[in-house]
């Protein structure tokens, strides 16, 4: 997952955007589509759905000069794929369904409380992903809540420790300190993953749900996860909706998460982030 590894603004009128019309005219269409839901529909499944077939490209974040709040529908990669899926679940759930409303979701989503002011302000692990959108308000980590979760203590360091592969930092050396600060953050703290082994279980044991948030957890020396996607049950067996950088496109994976992480040495477990509904705050 190019963004992790690489690894995730307010709208006032004076930010630099890059999109397109297609772009809004698919989003503004998803979003009026979404009106004739029923309000128990799964609303991160339905959107991801949207997107099945869209190419995987790695690194749409990271070709402009200057950060940018970049919104692309023609081409994603893991987590801009969840992040525009979670940008639609939250203007949908505002009643914004205009493409500056989605817009203003995703610079939520992708940035530190929403405030794009340049590229260390972006939520680049996946930690800070999911600590700053809960505190948010937009999703809650249910990992725990699975009776066979396990501990792991983070010590993360790679952006800073690989920043020849991070064009912003090695042409601004500045940013070296301030992302290192961010990493500090994290270093020996414990939060609970679900065990490769264990995802063979049944819904009920897992407590995953259709449309949760599963982030692939890693054994690589200072990083945390690698890959993301959504959850989704196919005969009481959990797979992946994803960006998939071997099918080179969206797609709802045939294996099943057992068996796609059971020979990746790098996958060690998940962790699951649910979408907060209005309704479940």
């Amino acid at each position: 997952m190019k963004r992790i590894f690489l690894l995730v603004i307010l709208l006032c009128g004076i930010a630099t955007i890059y999109a397109n019309n297609q772009d809004s005219i698919k989003v503004e269409k998803w979003l009026k589509e979404a009106t004739a839901l029923s309000k128990d529909s799964c609303r991160t499944l339905h959107f991801a759905k949207q997107m099945l077939g869209v190419p995987y490209v790695a690194g749409t974040l990271d070709g402009n000069e200057e950060e940018r709040l970049v919104v692309r529908t023609d081409a994603l990669d893991c987590t801009t794929f969840v992040e525009t899926v979670l940008a639609l679940c939250i203007a949908d759930e505002r009643g914004e369904r205009s493409f500056a409303g989605f817009k203003k979701a995703l610079a939520d989503v992708r940035y530190w409380d929403g405030v794009l002011d340049g590229y260390a302000s972006r939520l680049h692990y996946f930690s800070d992903w999911i600590r700053n959108n809960e505190q948010m308000g937009f999703v809650r980590e249910c990992t725990s809540e699975t009776l066979c979760a396990q501990p792991q203590k983070l010590w993360l360091d790679f952006m800073t420790t690989h920043v020849d592969s991070y064009l912003p930092m090695k042409k601004k050396p500045a940013l070296i300190e301030v992302m290192t600060a961010q990493e500090k953050n994290w270093q020996g703290t414990v939060v609970s993953y679900i065990p490769k082994e264990k995802l063979n279980l049944s819904p009920k044991e897992l407590k995953i749900k259709n449309g949760d948030i599963l982030a692939m957890v890693t054994n690589i020396k200072g990083l945390d996860v690698v890959h993301v996607g959504f959850a989704f049950w196919k005969d009481n067996q959990l797979h992946l909706l994803h960006a998939s950088s071997v099918a080179k496109k969206v797609i709802e994976d045939p294996k099943t998460l057992f068996e796609y992480s059971k020979n990746t040495k790098a996958h060690i477990g998940v962790r699951a982030i649910r979408f907060v509904y209005v309704g479940d705050k």
